[in-house]
């Protein structure tokens, strides 16, 4: 069965082309950050001499691991799955470190412990190749308490020393710090291909990302829910709104993401976009209207345009109709400039105007990057 396989959710971006236990080709890069970039190029290597049509399936990495990381992966291979009408199988990137700290160690049973910052560790159980337990994200002596209750392993990811070094001996600290991909591609032909009318693989998110709004409130978050409570908040906002099967749809399509942001104890408005290579898309924008005034909309925007900024996007897009000033104000204050004109482009009777202004800024926005 040959796979194509690619890993990008923490410090490296691998690549992986294999047929059985044969690895065709291999490609594995070391980076804290650029996996966009990298990926593509990495692919196209990889496929050299090979053709796409010979593929029997994809695999990728769905997390935990860094939000970037993790979308630009997924929504590389979900844009394939599209493409070449393969089945595409979800792996842990937990679980690939397990295996692979298995095979260098000659064990059975593996713990991955990575770093998750803040005193907290992503955590996965494997052994004889089934997870005992499944990513979680705990505090760094809780995770190693863990694998103390868990017994003799071999240890995998950023933690794995300092937890050897706390377990003592029948605790095997391997290589490993990342996930590879030929491992992802070993454990893809392990499981059935999943069938053709199941959803895409999602992004395994065991936390909240860091965005906050003005003044500090913990009050935004990369939208993983229901589409049917952006479809409420949309008819909210606008006189022709989008259903939630519009926009289930355009979830589901490759490199889109959402944000959402809190008000008042609920969810109050939420920004669409879409990347695709060195281009971003503002696909929408809604805030509720009891919640505008407050900066929300602008928050929605800047988060969007980082996140997209770090998926590789250079410049971003989006239209607005011509007859509205406070968008075209919030646009402008964020450094949009006019791009072009698309002539009765919203429907009649929409409150804004029947024209849209494309709009277009260079990323990342000013200020806007960490």
């Amino acid at each position: 069965m040959r796979i194509l396989a690619v890993e990008t959710c923490f410090g490296a971006c691998s690549v992986a082309l294999c047929d059985g236990d044969a690895v065709l080709a291999h490609r594995l890069e070391a980076m804290e950050r650029g996996h966009a970039e990298a990926l593509a190029p990495m692919v196209q290597a990889a496929m050299a001499g090979y053709d796409f049509a010979s593929l029997d399936g994809l695999a990728v990495t769905v997390g935990p691991g860094t939000f970037t990381g993790q979308r630009v992966g997924l929504s590389f291979m979900r844009g394939l799955r599209l493409a070449l009408h393969k089945p595409l199988t979800g792996i842990t990137s937990l679980e690939a470190m397990a295996a692979a700290a298995m095979a260098e160690t000659g064990t059975g049973r593996a713990a991955a412990i990575h770093d998750a910052r803040r005193g907290e560790a992503y955590l996965s159980l494997v052994e004889d190749g089934a997870m005992t337990m499944p990513p979680r994200v705990l505090a760094f002596a809780d995770a190693i308490a863990a694998i103390g209750a868990f017994g003799p392993c071999a240890l995998a990811g950023t933690g794995a020393r300092k937890a050897q070094q706390a377990l003592g001996d029948g605790f095997v600290s391997s290589s490993i710090l990342h996930p590879d991909a030929r491992f992802v591609a070993k454990l893809a032909q392990m499981r059935p291909p999943p069938d053709a009318a199941a959803p895409p693989p999602a992004p395994l998110y065991l936390r909240a990302p860091d965005a906050k709004l003005p003044g500090g409130r913990d009050a935004m978050t990369l939208f993983e829910g229901d589409p049917a409570l952006l479809a409420a908040l949309h008819a909210e906002a606008f006189t022709h709104p989008w259903d939630a099967a519009a926009l289930a749809g355009l979830l589901a399509g490759p490199g889109v993401f959402a944000f959402a942001a809190e008000a008042d104890g609920r969810t109050a408005g939420f920004v669409l976009a879409r990347v695709a290579a060195e281009e971003a898309e503002i696909l929408t924008l809604a805030v509720i209207p009891s919640a505008r005034g407050r900066g929300l909309g602008r928050a929605l925007m800047r988060r969007a345009a980082d996140h997209a900024a770090r998926l590789g996007a250079r410049t971003m897009f989006l239209e607005v109709g011509s007859d509205n000033p406070a968008a075209l104000a919030l646009y402008n204050g964020l450094g949009f400039t006019r791009a072009g004109l698309r002539k009765g482009y919203y429907a009649a009777g929409s409150q804004m105007g029947d024209d849209a202004l494309v709009l277009k800024a260079m990323l990342p926005l000013a200020g806007n990057m960490a």
